[in-house]
């Protein structure tokens, strides 16, 4: 994408996940952009692409909402074409995935077919990367439509439009991403942002409508925020989604990761916001995870020894635990063991990917603080304080 170019984001109010409220609000939201003729035609094989982590109910806000993913089926088939909906979850089966977040009934109801992304293509890359293996009918779509949850995350901070797009990397093989790039976080951020783009998705549709704050990706507590946002442009609308709950651009890894490598919009002066004003639909005290982006700003010779002072790091709620194994399965470091009637995590090796917090079932690990962060206020602390000063 040009750096020059502006980028539409669409922000539109949903109050609920009603059928027809739902299908009024990203309708809305797409006639803003042309609608989704723009985006779709007579014939394309259209993959759509939610966020389908682990198998929770609608109301844990941990996938897609299933009424947002049937919105979107009808205006595909409106136009023509032929929707797939498909996901390769970090945990467990993608069907009893879909079956418990409420999508299979829809994919059912509206004839639609469920694809696990799995069946793998080697692709190369112009960029950092040189090549991804990513699931063959992801690359082979005519359209990719994506999906996201607004979310917390341990890593990212937030989790929107780009880091959607690591679910169409199958299985196991995120786990190896994680272990090739290590303590280095912000090489991680440049493949996510390096797979989005040549993954290219035609159009992002957010459900904002009820996000996670907190504990997020998939422990944490629901947040009704009332919306649907859409763009083109990815990159704009994570920034976008990051402003309505009071996290600016430069506080988003990914971001700074898509400003480095030139991708998408990165600067809100080069974001057009249409339908709602931003002000408008923005909520407050979002509960965010504590701040783990500084350890960036550290020189990379100096991050092994001082990551844990300046790192976020997952600690082990031993009284909601029941030691089910997920989380040392889960592992690429395999930095989780065993001690008597406890698990432990190793810190020495822990490359604070959050992996095991993500997919905790038991909602048992959360974000500590390093020891030099915990010294600093926390990021709603800040906010709280510029508040009353502008009073």
């Amino acid at each position: 994408m040009n750096r020059e170019t502006i980028s539409d984001v669409s922000l539109v109010r949903c109050a609920d996940y009603e059928r027809e409220a739902t299908m009024t609000a990203i309708r809305r939201a797409l006639d803003a952009l042309g609608g989704m003729s723009s985006f779709v035609k007579s014939g394309d094989r259209v993959l759509i692409k939610p966020n389908m982590l682990k198998a929770k109910s609608p109301e844990s806000a941990v996938t897609t909402h299933p009424e947002v993913v049937r919105a979107v089926i009808r205006l595909v088939r409106e136009c023509g074409g032929r929707p797939m909906v498909g996901d390769s979850p970090g945990m467990g089966d993608l069907k009893k995935v879909a079956e418990k977040s409420g999508i299979l009934k829809v994919l059912v109801e509206e004839g639609a077919e469920l694809t696990e992304l799995v069946d793998v293509v080697q692709v190369k890359n112009t960029g950092r990367f040189k090549r991804f293996e990513i699931a063959r009918a992801a690359y082979e779509a005519d359209v990719i439509i994506n999906l996201p949850k607004l979310k917390t995350h341990g890593m990212t901070t937030l989790t929107g439009a780009v880091k959607n797009l690591f679910g169409c990397i199958p299985g196991k093989r995120k786990v190896q991403w994680h272990f090739n790039t290590g303590i280095n976080h912000g090489l991680f951020m440049r493949m996510l942002v390096e797979l989005y783009a040549l993954l290219d998705p035609q159009l992002t549709i957010m459900d904002a409508v009820i996000g996670m704050e907190g504990n997020g990706p998939g422990s944490g507590d629901p947040r009704w925020i009332g919306a649907i946002l859409a763009s083109g442009d990815g990159v704009a609308l994570d920034i976008v989604a990051g402003k309505m709950v009071g996290v600016p651009p430069e506080k988003l890894p990914i971001i700074k990761a898509a400003a480095a490598a030139g991708i998408g919009a990165t600067k809100l002066d080069r974001i057009r916001i249409l339908g709602e004003a931003l002000e408008h639909v923005a909520v407050s005290r979002y509960r965010l995870p504590p701040q783990t982006h500084l350890e960036w700003q550290i020189p990379e010779w100096a991050r092994g020894s001082l990551k844990n002072a300046f790192t976020s790091k997952p600690l082990i709620n031993h009284e909601r635990c029941i030691q089910c194994g997920i989380c040392q399965g889960h592992c690429p470091q395999k930095a989780i063991q065993s001690a008597g009637r406890h698990l432990q995590i190793r810190y020495r090796d822990c490359i604070r990917c959050f992996c095991c917090q993500e997919f905790c079932p038991q909602g048992a690990i959360t974000v500590g603080r390093g020891w030099m962060l915990a010294l600093l206020p926390k990021q709603g602390e800040k906010r709280e304080r510029r508040e009353k000063t502008a009073k």
